[in-house]
């Protein structure tokens, strides 16, 4: 599991303690890009279950300790990667914001802040991100094989668009639980296909392990 964990801490709670082998990421729901901090203020960057320091920013952080493990992985065999961006969630920050942590270090909410703009920088940043874990699938000859799943844990808020359903995030509304998401798998799913059926997120665990041969 690579990114955003927001299941609890540790010593009784963690990735490690819920069968992942390996775990980068913060183990709250947001922290600050640059700092790494939540918002009670505490560094919150593990690398396993101990506590990781490491200069840069969150998105690209995520996404190159992603493109890392597929350059490393079991080649051939097949594995499972939980990629978990905390893009674009609050505070509103970009790559170029990093003098915004300072100002927001006692309010992560970011509420007087962020803007249409700064927020589709970051989602690009994420996209950025997703494209290089998407090359070194291509480059390691694994790409037309691997099953892609891309979908959000909920519908968006502040700076979103959920247009034409009702609601955000935290309401029950479909605007704040219904979701699109992308199945990308060359070798299987033929390109540009639509499907009516809905589903939830944890239906995916069945289909994930029957691809695997588990």
């Amino acid at each position: 599991l690579i990114g955003k964990w927001h299941l609890g801490y540790p010593p009784h709670f963690g990735p490690l303690l819920s069968g992942y082998e390996e775990f980068f990421g913060p183990m709250s729901g947001g922290v600050d890009y640059f700092t790494h901090r939540d918002f009670r203020g505490h560094h919150d960057l593990f690398l396993g279950d101990q506590s990781h320091r490491e200069d840069g920013y969150l998105t690209d952080l995520i996404s190159q300790r992603a493109v890392d493990y597929v350059q490393r992985g079991p080649q051939g065999a097949p594995f499972f990667l939980s990629l978990h961006y905390t893009a674009p969630h609050w505070p509103w920050e970009t790559r170029d914001d990093a003098a915004l942590a300072a100002e927001i270090k006692d309010d992560l909410f970011h509420l007087h802040g962020g803007n249409i703009h700064r927020y589709r920088r970051m989602i690009h940043h994420m996209d950025e991100g997703i494209g290089q874990v998407v090359a070194a699938l291509r480059d390691s000859g694994q790409l037309d094989n691997t099953l892609i799943v891309f979908t959000s844990d909920n519908g968006g808020e502040r700076f979103s668009d959920n247009w034409p359903l009702v609601g955000g995030k935290m309401d029950l509304t479909e605007g704040g639980i219904r979701v699109p998401w992308i199945a990308h798998w060359p070798a299987v799913i033929q390109p540009c296909g639509i499907s009516p059926q809905h589903c939830m997120t944890m239906d995916w665990s069945a289909t994930l392990l029957h691809a695997a041969g588990v």
